[in-house]
């Protein structure tokens, strides 16, 4: 005996490993599965998929318990296909559990298991049609459906493999047949898409079950069969997939689910993302999935990402179509070579390449490859145009007029849209975000770090208004006796509205500055300075800015992005040069 079970059982299930790869296909391997011989705490299932490691982990105590000793080809070939099939990765997995949410709508704590029994659907059928596993069988070991949801589910499955009605889903909960028959249809219409027909199964799931039985359900059975991710890490891809922001068809209205009995869709209406939009589960804001809402969707799968993290991810995702390209170095070879001593020529290499004159001289008597030179030439070292980029210190404004970047913020785009680029070209970039007196998160200095930059832009306070003076004058003009921290040329550049005006003192309460910090500070930077101001055009007239600066008037969020994109462009999409 290991534990609470028979050494024969372990036995067992490890030589039905062979053939629950080979469910999947002669070339499917998959690390050996860890049969857990004692029970498993706070896992709430007999088997599940650990994509972290890429394993399959099964509770052989539950699963005697349940007396599936028998199944073991199904129940690890099922295991096998959330590695396979669905969600197969990550990506899926987050872009599945975003079609769920907005499905569901309003029901962000039942994403998870919803999503995660829409590809248990996909599997099962997969495998139970290619006869590679009986997953009937172990639904019949398993018992009828306890709640109303399992019953509609298994119902389907009975149409599905055409199976008397009653045989898996039982009699003790009734079944719509008609919801039973569109969550069939969906299956096979999108037995090879994941992604697509999680929307519809959620829409399905949501109108067909009244919420309390469908929260009782969710909370029991389909907890039981989660297949959690440990992977923490936020792919690419999912900032600027327009696919997860569409409206979801039902699947009494889908074409691919009901064919020509579907009515013809409606003409989408053109949507634009406005900058005070927070997102929402049925997110129909523009093209593009907003940091708040993909947050919820790695939460909702157990993620551990804090919404900053989530943030920075996805400002660095969406920022890249923007940045200046990489810098190219082209080389100039010399048009002449020089000249260079006189070196021995062998028998076998070019006659053309002796040189008589300085044969000649150092021997009268010519004897081939003993007595023959030859002129060598040299290539001149390369002068290499030492040409830095100037440096970046940013300056975006969080205060209460701003949205937080956690959400959407135009203003963290374009900041991160400068901030990349600069250090795409080789740059160093300090990134200060700044509110109310006191209230300023930064890098604290310069750094090639886009992590900590990054984090810096998607700081948020909502506060009052007080640009941070006294760190604009630490960088540049020193502070208390101490030198300046960076002596570089650099860029200065804020990105505000008239909330710029406290540069010069100005504000609420007033707090003059007699020295002119943000003018000298300037000077000093020998970079230059922008201000890059998002002001409607009938209040310009009264922004007060400060001396020296090249003003940029914004009309509209979206700007702030174009303007921001063709900054960087001319300031640092230089190209290096390498002479010779």
């Amino acid at each position: 005996m290991s534990g609470a079970v028979p050494d024969a059982l372990v036995q067992r299930w490890q030589d039905a490993w062979p053939a629950a790869q080979a469910a999947w296909g002669s070339t499917t391997r998959v690390h050996p599965p860890v049969l857990h011989t004692d029970p498993v705490a706070d896992v709430g299932s007999f088997a599940w998929y650990d994509s972290g490691t890429v394993e399959v982990h099964v509770d052989l105590a539950d699963v005697h318990r349940r007396g599936l000793d028998d199944h073991a080809v199904a129940v690890l070939a099922h295991e096998i296909g959330h590695h396979v099939l669905a969600p197969a990765h990550r990506r899926t997995a987050l872009r599945v559990a975003a079609r769920v949410r907005a499905g569901l709508v309003d029901q962000d704590d039942l994403v998870g298991p919803v999503a995660n029994l829409w590809q248990d659907l996909l599997i099962n059928d997969r495998l139970q049609r290619t006869g590679r596993a009986d997953l009937v069988a172990v639904w019949r070991a398993l018992g009828p459906a306890k709640d109303p949801l399992m019953a509609l589910v298994l119902r389907a499955c009975e149409l599905l493999w055409e199976l008397p009605r009653t045989t898996l889903c039982g009699t003790a909960h009734p079944v719509d047949e008609g919801a039973a028959w569109l969550c069939a249809r969906l299956v096979r219409a999108y037995a090879r898409d994941p992604v697509g027909g999680a929307g519809g199964f959620a829409a399905l799931i949501r109108t067909s079950l009244p919420e309390s039985a469908l929260t009782d359900a969710l909370a029991t059975s389909v907890r039981a069969v989660a297949c959690p991710d440990a992977s923490g890490a936020l792919p690419h891809g999912l900032a600027g997939d327009g696919s997860l922001v569409a409206p979801v068809v039902h699947p009494s209205l889908d074409a691919a689910v009901v064919g020509d009995v579907a009515p013809a869709p409606e003409a989408p209406t053109p949507t634009t993302l406005t900058p005070d939009a927070p997102g929402s589960a049925t997110g129909h804001t523009g093209n593009m999935l907003l940091p708040a809402d993909l947050h919820a969707v790695v939460h909702a799968l157990g993620g551990t990402s804090t919404p900053e993290d989530v943030a920075v991810a996805w400002y660095r995702e969406r920022a890249a179509r923007h940045l200046v390209p990489f810098p190219q170095r082209r080389t100039a070879r010399p048009v002449d070579p020089l000249l260079g001593g006189l070196d021995p020529w062998e028998v076998g290499d070019d006659l053309a390449d002796v040189d008589w004159t300085g044969t000649v001289t150092a021997s009268p008597v010519v004897v081939p490859g003993m007595t023959t030179l030859r002129r060598a030439f040299h290539d001149d070292e390369p002068v290499v145009r030492d040409d830095a980029p100037v440096d970046l210190d940013l300056y975006l404004d969080s205060s209460g007029s701003m949205p937080d970047p956690k959400q959407f913020s135009w203003v963290a785009l374009a900041g991160a849209v400068l901030a990349l680029s600069a250090l795409r070209v080789g740059a160093r970039v300090q990134a200060t975000t700044w509110s109310g007196p006191g209230q300023v998160a930064g890098t604290d200095g310069f750094t090639r770090d886009p992590d900590a930059v990054l984090r810096a832009i998607v700081a948020h306070f909502g506060g009052g208004t007080a640009f941070p003076l006294p760190v604009l004058a630490r960088t540049f003009l020193g502070h208390a006796g101490r030198p300046p921290t960076t002596t570089r040329p650099t860029h200065v550049a804020v990105v505000s509205d008239d909330g710029v005006a406290t540069m010069c003192g100005q504000g609420w309460p007033p707090q003059p500055d007699p020295e002119q910090t943000a003018a000298r500070a300037l000077a000093a930077a020998g970079g230059g300075g922008s201000l890059l101001l998002d002001v409607p055009p009938d209040r310009r007239a009264g922004v007060v800015v400060p001396e020296g600066y090249d003003t940029y008037w914004v009309d509209g969020d979206a700007a702030l992005v174009d303007f921001a994109r063709t900054f960087a462009r001319r300031t640092w999409a230089t190209t290096q040069e390498t002479t010779r």
